[in-house]
């Protein structure tokens, strides 16, 4: 204001003149350290300042009317911190994961949880793996499968054993026997009262006039002797059913644990992306206050304020979007585990990227032996293999053993009969129109069908442990490469600060500066998680992901 007076009055006084030319200087001097005080507070961070706290005032003041960001609290981990030292850039650590030192307020276990004596603190990726052995449904309806294929193996295991059946029955009848009797003439001695002939054969006296009640009494016991291999066959592939069921549950709960490992390693990526973006904005927001106190001293053009104003536009709506993962990520997390809408389980940032030294072939190796489905596709190959032989045994005969033991009770006249009855029966179906040939057809087409998918199976392991080994690489490769990409990132950074801090460099130069070290951030840390994400889907196709059930199936 002094300079706009001087300026003014100089118009009409010489005096005024020379006082107006030596206030310009002093006032162009005021305004270059204004200037360069202005930069350096938006470039140095602040200490003894909670950011999460200015995060907040300075969202609120921004877009006041904006309801969709939402700043979480709770402190930055160390290692994925953007802003840089005014003498020096901080060193990008090593690619390792510290512990966070505080966690957020959404990574605590709530009070829904089945794990009380994890409350208020985050669980390890093993813990929640473990919690999703117990909360998962899935997981339940495939122990019942187990259940239901031992029941299978019983009702096959009974088919050895002989049955045993009673029977009991009361009730009466009324017999009248009448018609012109049939007698037989005897030398001697008198006729012999005349009967008459029921088919099949009974004869019963003429004249015989009988009306009573009984009581039937009867004991059968049965045993199928000999069948040449059919129950042998059932049982057989009965006894596979309950392996396969076993070694199917065992990789539903490797498959959970996978699910687990991916949606825990997403919630950690989009959480660091997460404060990437609220350091971004913050830093967006710096650029445009002191571009705006700039051009209001008339230092900047009116289109370096618009140019500031669109950068925060676009870090405002990167930090929507990071929000908006963060919270499909942990719904997906929730999913995973089989919690309920409501619970919530606390994430705990690994302590360091594990190395992963096998080669590819020792993976395959590994897949050949650990992989459920190509032991599950050998134990079909084999029950295709019994039931084939169930079919070339319907073929020949059974012999079966068989005893009954009848007990007859009249009531009047009073009188009873004790019948007892063992056989042995053979039974040959000599023609059945083609039935067990077509059987027999169908029995062979399913044993070359296993094996082909079998072997389908197989090629498919392969090609999904070399695809995912692959990616292992890349993502491997993608952190030694992002890594010097943040040091020089941080490195540009710190020039321009300096300079910027002289009055050398521009708002343009400052914002592409932030910019670049943003996304070389952002790229470090997808790198990392890619990283992780990679591992635990290279270990779930080659089948070593936990599982409680990997011994009793490596034991089959």
């Amino acid at each position: 204001m002094r300079l706009i007076e001087c300026i003014q009055r100089s118009a009409r006084s010489p005096a005024c003149l020379v006082l107006g030319s030596v206030l310009l200087a002093v006032g162009c001097s005021q305004t270059r350290i204004g200037y360069r005080g202005a930069l350096l507070e938006s470039a140095t961070p602040r200490k003894g300042v909670d950011p999460q706290r200015v995060d907040r005032e300075r969202t609120a003041a921004a877009a006041p009317g904006d309801v969709k960001v939402h700043p979480a609290s709770g402190e930055v981990p160390e290692w994925a911190r953007s802003e840089v030292s005014p003498s020096a850039p901080a060193p990008l650590p090593a690619p390792s994961l510290a512990p966070p030192t505080a966690p957020e307020p959404s990574s605590l276990v709530t009070s829904g949880s089945d794990d009380p004596d994890q409350a208020g603190r985050p669980v390890s990726l093993q813990e929640a793996i473990d919690l999703a052995f117990r909360r998962q449904p899935r997981l339940r309806a495939h122990l019942e499968s187990i259940d239901q294929a031992r029941g299978l193996k019983g009702v096959a295991q009974s088919l050895f054993l002989p049955t045993l059946g009673t029977a009991y029955s009361v009730g009466g009848y009324n017999l009248n026997v009448g018609g012109d009797s049939f007698r037989l003439p005897s030398a001697g001695q008198a006729s012999i009262p005349g009967f008459t002939v029921v088919p099949p054969g009974f004869a019963l006296p003429v004249g015989l006039n009988l009306s009573t009640g009984y009581e039937l009494a009867e004991l059968k016991l049965q045993w199928l002797v000999i069948d040449f291999g059919r129950r042998l066959g059932t049982y057989e592939a009965a006894q596979l059913g309950v392996d396969i069921a076993q070694l199917q549950t065992d990789r539903a709960y490797q498959t959970v644990a996978n699910e687990v490992a991916v949606a825990y390693y997403n919630v950690l990526r989009t959480r660091a992306l997460r404060r990437t973006a609220r350091e971004a904005t913050r830093r967006s927001e710096d650029q445009r206050d002191v571009a705006r106190k700039l051009a209001g001293g008339g230092v900047l053009e009116r289109e370096q304020v618009l140019r500031a104003e669109v950068l925060l536009a676009e870090s405002l709506r990167l930090l929507d979007m990071a929000e908006e993962a963060v919270g499909v990520a942990e719904a997906a997390l929730n999913l995973a585990i089989g919690l309920k809408p409501g619970e919530m389980i606390g994430v705990a940032e690994p302590p360091e990227v594990p190395e992963f030294r096998p080669a590819l072939c020792d993976c395959l190796e590994t897949a050949i032996r650990g992989r459920r489905e190509f032991q599950v596709a050998r134990r079909t190959v084999e029950v295709a293999q019994a039931g084939n032989r169930v079919a070339t045994a319907s073929f020949a005969p059974k012999v079966v053993a068989e005893g009954t033991l009848l007990d007859l009770q009249q009531a009047a006249p009073r009188g009873h009969a004790d019948i007892a009855l063992g056989f042995i029966r053979m039974e040959w179906t000599m023609f059945e129109g083609g039935r067990r040939v077509a059987s027999k057809r169908i029995a062979d087409s399913k044993v070359r069908e296993a094996m082909a998918q079998a072997e389908s199976i197989a090629d498919t392991i392969a090609f999904q442990v070399n695809e995912n080994y692959r990616r292992l690489m890349t993502a491997r490769l993608g952190i030694d490469r992002a890594r010097p990409a943040v040091e020089q990132a941080r490195e540009n950074y710190r020039l321009v600060r300096a300079r910027a801090v002289e009055g050398d460099a521009t708002p343009t130069e400052i914002t592409d500066a932030q910019t670049a070290l943003t996304r070389s951030e952002q790229n470090h840390l997808n790198s990392i998680y890619d990283y992780l994400s990679a591992i635990a889907r290279l270990e779930y196709v080659m089948g070593v992901s936990p599982s409680p059930f990997s011994q009793e199936s490596h034991g089959h």
